[in-house]
């Protein structure tokens, strides 16, 4: 009778462990469905900036004054396309 009853402690225990490590890889980040889709549209954002496809962008206009030395002095208007959600705010400066 000792010997089952160690054995049935033995399965419970068993089974305990295994829930916890389950429970852990299911809460994890690496299963975060935000995270992967953040990923795509990072990875997508990416190809379009490589094509130059700025559609998804919206566009605006800036001055910029660059200072060389701290006595020249430019004044240049560069295009600013700008990425924003609600996770990611990505923008990039284009003379």
């Amino acid at each position: 009778m000792v010997k089952n009853s160690f054995t049935l402690f033995e399965t419970l225990l068993s089974i305990t462990v295994l829930i916890i490590i389950v429970s852990g890889f299911l809460n994890s980040s690496y299963y975060d469905e935000k995270a992967i889709n953040t990923s795509s549209l990072l990875n997508t954002l990416e190809n379009k900036f490589t094509t130059n496809d700025y559609s998804s962008f919206t566009h605006s206009n800036q001055k910029i004054n660059i200072i060389k030395n701290k006595t020249i002095k430019k004044e240049i208007i560069v295009k600013k396309h700008i990425f924003e959600n609600e996770d990611l705010k990505i923008f990039k400066y284009e003379k």
